[in-house]
This record gives C-alpha cells, structure tokens and sequence, in this order.
C-alpha cells in the first residue's frame, strides 16, 4: 500500500471518530415496503427533493472548490484526496483567504459520471454537473485520459496507467473497447457513485446519449445497461463502504442536504439492481442509523474457521454469505460467533449479519 493510502486510511478513521451520521430520522422513511423500481423512485424523490443547496460550478466562494475543501481535503495537512492519481497535492495554507482557487490543469473538477453522457454544456451546467455526490478533484493528466471512456476491467492493450488508474481495452457482453479503470480500493467508491446517478437523474430519459460507451439507457428504470449494472454490483460487492465515504457524505449532506443513500445503506443496491430484485425493502425495527461495517473477521483472509467480532454477542443473530456475484453461498442462524467456512470456493465474499438491532457487513477472502 502507498504512502498516501496509508495517510488518507488513517486519516479517515481518525474523521469518523467524531463525524456521525447527522441523517434525521425520517429521511428514508418512505422507502418501507417498496421493490425494485418503485424503491429506485423513491430514492430519487427523497434526492432530488431541493437542489437549492447546490454550488455554481467551478472555482471560488459558493463554487464546488469551495465544497472540495470540505469533502476531499485532509484538515492534518491540507492534502487533496485524489482517487484518480498518488501524486501528493495540497490545498495552499491561505486557501480561504485566497478565495478558494482552482489548480488549473494539475487538478481539476472530475465528472466520474461523464458529462457528455447527458449532453452537458459546462458553461451553462445543469444540476448533475454541479452535484458533489459524484463530483471528485482529479489529477488533471489523468482526468484527460479518462475522457468519457466507462467503467471497467483493463483485460486487453493497456494504454496508460500511473499505479492507480488504467485505461485500456476492456470487453464485456454488451461493450468492447477503452475503459476506465480505478484502483481495487476505490472501485466501490465508483460503483456506488455511478448507482446514485442512475438514481437521482433517472428523470433525464431523453438526455442519455445512445453511444456505446454511455453506461446508462434512456428509461427511468434500470437506467443502467445490463453489462454495467452486473460490473457495478461486482464492485460494491468487493470494495464496501468504506470509512472514508462515509466522512465525506456527512460533509457533503452539510453542504447541499441531500445524500447518496448507497453509502448509508448499500443493501438498497440489492433491491434495486441485485440478488433481492422483487423483494420489498424492510428496515430492522429499531434501526434508524446506516448500516454498519464494524464487524471484523478474523482471520481474514481465512480458509476453515472465521470468527465474528461485533459489538452485541449476547444473542442469537443471523448470517449470511454473497459471492461477488450476489449468490447467497451460506446462511444460517447461530449463538456461536464462529462459523465454518471449509465449503467456500477461493475468492471475494461479502458477509453480513443481522442481530436484530444491528446489520453488519464485512468483506471475506477464502483461500
């Protein structure tokens, strides 16, 4: 792992020390019961609900550098967190002062959603163009290489990469040629910044351009293409929540009141896109706060045994077992917070675990 991994990881899980979640109690109150599309509209309503809040876009007072400085700055030591590039950047000491000023070209406002996707004229931007939920500061170089390329796994000629992005041939049933490849601990990061589009801009049906590369179809569900929602679903699945997410929606809630609801519960991609596709969506009773990732598994990665380590062990509680793929591989109900894991093929798995009072998830790795 490099330095400004290790820097950015720890300085996330020092943040959520003291940022909780700030969501009001009644914030995803009407999405009990709904499935499917239904589920998806009624997340868009609750997004789209006021966009007043939003900030002009570009660089200055009350303009999404001024957002940046909030959401993707270390407040240790004024680092730009940069999912796109390792180069060590950061936001000048006097930067309110200055009038929080752009980079030019070193760092620039990154769409991870391409604008063109939805005919965007920046000079005249729309509400997606200014939305800090899937806005990102880029490394200026490899912003440009992105271009308006899609997500995906370099698999062919791999034309540049810098240790965290590549961009090269991928192939996929329903898409072949140049993608966009982000690192493996920022591939969630994306999958879930690219579901919140689909959802909080179903309603631009006839703004989706029909290009091959355009991950999106022009309806308001799935709004994703079949070959896309399959390699999103895979990625959320391999790279959870992380604490680091979680930090910057509250900061961006402070911002613009409004969330990406598959950082707070990521289980609601399932229901939309996934393996509980059909199913009405119910909350845990008792159960107001996102769903919780503060489970370890040890030894991670494991072979026979694994050991479930969560705050309440005093009862009975509920497991189960996806592959990357969203089949349920193993489930049951246990007092014993170890459990055998002998049958599972080598690979990536998410587990969760539900207690009653708590849903807790954590990635697994069999060897």
């Amino acid at each position: 792992m490099n330095l400004k991994l290790l820097f950015s990881v720890s300085l996330f899980l020092t943040l959520t020390v003291s940022v909780s979640a700030v969501i009001p109690g009644t914030y995803y109150s009407t999405l009990e019961g709904k499935d499917s599309a239904n589920l998806k509209t009624a997340l868009h309503d609750i997004i789209c609900q006021d966009t007043t809040h939003y900030l002009n876009y570009g660089s200055g007072p009350g303009y999404t550098w001024q957002g940046f400085y909030s959401t993707d700055r270390d407040p240790a030591s004024n680092l730009v967190i940069d999912m796109y590039s390792d180069n060590l950047r950061y936001f000048d000491v006097n930067y309110v002062a200055l009038g929080y000023k752009g980079f030019g070209m070193t760092i620039q406002i990154e769409h991870s959603v391409p604008k063109s996707w939805w005919g965007c004229d920046i000079d005249h931007p729309d509400v997606a163009a200014k939305d800090l939920n899937h806005l990102y500061p880029s490394d200026g170089t490899y912003n440009n290489y992105k271009s308006n390329y899609p997500l995906g796994v370099v698999t062919g000629t791999l034309a540049h990469t810098n240790g965290v992005t590549k961009i090269g041939i991928g192939t996929y049933t329903g898409y072949s040629g140049t993608v966009f490849e982000p690192a493996d601990q920022y591939k969630g990061d994306f999958a879930r910044s690219y579901f919140y589009v689909a959802t909080a801009y179903q309603h631009y049906v006839k703004k989706w351009a029909a290009t091959p590369e355009n991950m999106m179809e022009p309806d308001t569900y799935p709004t994703l293409k079949p070959w896309a929602i399959q390699l999103l679903l895979e990625w959320n699945r391999m790279d959870p929540v992380s604490d680091k997410e979680r930090t910057r929606v509250e900061n961006v809630y402070a911002i613009q009141k409004n969330r990406n609801p598959y950082i707070d519960h990521p289980e609601l991609i399932e229901y939309i896109w996934g393996n509980k596709k059909g199913l009405p969506y119910r909350t845990i009773s008792g159960i107001t706060s996102p769903v919780s990732h503060r489970m370890t598994l040890s030894p991670n990665p494991a072979k026979d045994l694994v050991q479930l380590n969560f705050d309440d062990q005093s009862g009975s509680f509920r497991y189960s077992i996806y592959s990357i793929t969203g089949s349920l591989v193993s489930s049951g109900n246990s007092t014993s917070t170890t459990i055998s894991v002998s049958n599972l093929q080598k690979g990536v798995y998410s587990c969760e675990v539900e207690t009653g009072t708590e849903k807790l998830m954590s990635k697994l790795i069999i060897l």
